[in-house]
């Protein structure tokens, strides 16, 4: 797309629709969700919840358990692993568990349904004919044991009679149907201006990477070929309904990975936002299996709500269930004491807290003032008294990354005690953290141009908020 390109909104000279009437109450750089709020992908980078050299040690060979206990989905994991030491030798035990079984690619080669078909689907069968006689939310279990390294499924056996239909396409639902349900969530003419407005945060060159991958949703680069990519993702994972896409049109897979290290592995052409994230995602892979092949790795996936996740890891466990990272909130009985690890850490990631918190009254000067360093105030914004230019958009859209998140945050604590309840369940937040800095993605204080323009292009604002917990004795 050109340097030149504008809005539709401002191609047509009328007002866009994320404006209201009254001007006074227009906020720009507000939210407003559409589509269906299944959360499929992550939206901070992944995160390497161990940190071994800020916590047990390079050098640690002990064994680990690690919970991540509503995944989402398994980036942080891979991330883990990928980091652990190449000395390490200890026994890494992993429990992942989602309530949303689901995963996803808009479309597969059908090759690759034909080997689930060949290779997956039977073990499934065998499972589900030995299993026939339970009743149907009895949870049961079945390992798979690979030399050093065992994967265990615990499921209801009704949760294991439908695994089977994550292989089978929807009936009657052709590759250009499934685009066009796809596209009618992603490319909706009634997000139009607000699908505008995302891309005007954006160097040219993205935006086009944007657009083709709302339009296709397939993970390559650029220019190669989507023909193989010939059959929608079977019925189990995305198209339950023919004619509904489970995801808000704004999810963005880009929002899981480190955008700075995505665009280190440009193709041959260094502006292919999603071709990097395809090169970057490989190598992760290529990584994350050669690891686990010399690891002694133990996975077990169950598919429950987390709350009631303790209760049922104590049933389904041999020995004391405790474990030294959890990925939630509050899972009190499940992390060990100091006594055990001192490093034992849950780590929580806040998303919305401060916004949750934030009022017109919070509104400060300062933020202006920093905002102008970086995208300077020009006569046409100060003159625009429909406040819907593109310049003064996306000024007021940037506003929003120089906020006093600090304070925000330390009224949410305030708000929703979060002192007291780790008080009550034996826990007390770090003073400092050891796995991840609180504010990993907030703009620096002298940040450059080039970063500022990277942030508020990427979908992050900066007030995603990390707390660590240890426990208390």
């Amino acid at each position: 797309m050109k340097a030149t390109w504008k809005p539709s909104w401002a191609a047509e000279a009328r007002k866009p629709v994320f404006i209201g009437d009254d001007d006074d109450k227009a906020r720009p750089f507000d939210a407003v969700s559409h589509g269906r709020q299944k959360y499929l992908w992550g939206n901070v980078p992944a995160l390497d919840v161990l940190n071994l050299q800020q916590n047990e040690g390079v050098d640690f060979n002990g064994d680990l358990r690690l919970l991540f206990a509503a995944s989402g989905d398994m980036r942080n994991m891979v991330k883990s692993l990928i980091e652990l030491p190449a000395t390490y030798t200890g026994h890494c035990e992993i429990d992942i568990n989602d309530r949303d079984l689901d995963i996803y690619s808009a479309l597969v080669p059908t090759d690759i349904l034909h080997s689930l078909h060949n290779t997956v689907l039977p073990l499934i069968q065998e499972v589900c004919k030995k299993i026939r006689t339970k009743p149907a939310q009895t949870l049961l279990s079945k390992t798979w044991t690979f030399d050093t390294r065992s994967l265990r499924i615990v499921l209801t056996k009704e949760q294991w009679n439908h695994l089977s239909l994550y292989v089978e396409v929807s009936d009657g639902l052709s590759r250009v149907q499934a685009q066009a349900v796809r596209a009618s969530t992603t490319l909706a003419l009634e997000r139009k201006d607000y699908l505008d407005r995302a891309l005007l945060s954006m160097p040219p060159a993205w935006r086009a990477c944007v657009l083709k991958f709302r339009k296709d949703g397939v993970l390559l680069s650029f220019g190669s070929s989507r023909r193989d990519f010939d059959t929608p993702n079977p019925k189990r994972t995305f198209y339950q309904t023919a004619n509904l896409w489970p995801m808000l049109d704004s999810a963005d897979s880009m929002e899981g990975w480190p955008i700075d290290e995505v665009v280190k592995k440009a193709p041959t052409a260094k502006n292919d936002l999603y071709g990097s994230l395809y090169f970057y995602l490989q190598d992760t892979l290529w990584q994350f299996c050669r690891q686990i092949g010399h690891l002694k790795v133990s996975f077990q996936l169950s598919q429950v709500d987390a709350l009631k996740l303790p209760g049922i890891l104590e049933q389904h466990q041999t020995g004391h269930c405790s474990f030294d990272r959890i990925e939630v909130r509050f899972l009190n009985p499940l992390l060990k004491r100091k006594t055990e690890n001192t490093s034992a850490t849950i780590i929580a990631h806040f998303l919305n807290a401060v916004h949750e918190v934030y009022t017109p009254q919070d509104f400060q000067r300062s933020t202006v003032e920093r905002l102008r360093s970086y995208i300077p105030i020009t006569r046409e914004m100060v003159q625009d008294r429909s406040r819907s230019s593109p310049e003064f958009v996306k000024f007021m859209t940037a506003q929003v990354l120089f906020r006093d998140f600090d304070e925000l945050f330390d009224r949410f604590i305030q708000d929703d005690c979060l002192g007291e309840i780790s008080d009550a369940t034996n826990l007390k937040i770090k003073s400092k953290h050891t796995i991840v800095q609180p504010w990993p993605l907030r703009i620096k204080e002298n940040a450059t141009q080039y970063e500022f323009d990277v942030l508020l292009a990427s979908g992050h604002i900066g007030s995603e908020r990390y707390v660590e917990w240890e426990s208390a004795t």
